[in-house]
């Protein structure tokens, strides 16, 4: 009887626990949807106010701003509650050679603000295919983050390399940026988590709501993988590891295509 009562104790405890998690998630959620939308609101009430010496243009221009990151904020809030709503089981399970999705992202940043780099002494075709099984729209959206983070903090370059790892496979993106203290490695992965001090490039207007970590790792948990932050020395490296599927397994000739169109907004 009393091993029965522990049992529903441990039970009434952690659904108080994912409650809590929940409110505060809806609050933050709900804080940073307010800012854009109020910024928008205060724009335009300021150039009906004063239409005749409004700068149309420059009010366009910076509800556009606010548009597209409300935007950004309300597809990653989507992204993860699709992943919650699965608890961690793949929505896919499609088979993904990550060595082409990460040439094909990689090609995607070309023109960036610091060149982003696939790294290994092969060309691409001599490589082994490095396999795995899920999503590969997830899959590319979780590599997406990476190196979009990498490149916003990235002094001279960032570098992705994919690599197999005994019976994974290990994605590794590294930028060559200040890096972060060892004690915000795992914070980092919170969600609305922003690292402030050197890790921050302040009026660069790129920063995100600190959810593009948090989906990197709901992901890769979906993958049955991994996600951690390690010191670049210099900068910063952020890897995943994730299961490979076995070479007999893995019919490469008939998996989906990894090359994805240029997405609007990147």
């Amino acid at each position: 009887m009393s091993s029965f009562v522990g049992a529903i104790n441990r039970l009434l405890e952690r659904v108080n626990r994912l409650m809590g998690e929940q409110r505060r998630f809806v609050a933050d959620a709900a804080h940073e949807l307010r800012s854009p939308i109020a910024s928008i609101r205060a724009q335009l009430e300021v150039a009906l106010d004063h239409p005749a010496s409004q700068d149309w243009r420059q009010t366009a221009s910076d509800v556009l701003e606010d548009t597209l990151r409300l935007a950004r904020l309300a597809e990653d809030l989507l992204v993860l509650a699709r992943l919650d709503e699965h608890d961690g089981r793949r929505t896919a399970d499609q088979q993904v050679d990550l060595t082409e999705l990460a040439a094909a992202e990689v090609s995607r940043h070309d023109g960036s603000r610091v060149p982003v780099l696939l790294s290994g002494p092969e060309p691409l075709r001599a490589r082994e295919p490095c396999v795995v099984a899920g999503d590969a729209d997830g899959l590319r959206r979780m590599l997406g983050n990476l190196i979009e983070n990498a490149v916003r903090y990235a002094r001279t370059r960032v570098t992705v390399s994919i690599a197999r790892d005994g019976p994974n496979v290990r994605l590794t993106v590294t930028d060559d940026g200040p890096g972060i203290p060892a004690r915000d490695a795992q914070r980092a992965f919170g969600r609305f988590t922003r690292l402030d001090n050197a890790r921050s490039r302040d009026g660069d207007g790129q920063g995100g709501a600190g959810l593009g970590l948090a989906i990197v790792r709901a992901t890769a948990q979906a993958h049955d993988g991994s996600a951690w932050l390690e010191d670049g020395q210099p900068g910063l490296a952020a890897v995943v590891l994730l299961p490979a599927v076995d070479r007999a397994q893995a019919q490469i000739s008939e998996r989906p295509p990894t090359s994805f169109p240029k997405a609007a907004g990147r």
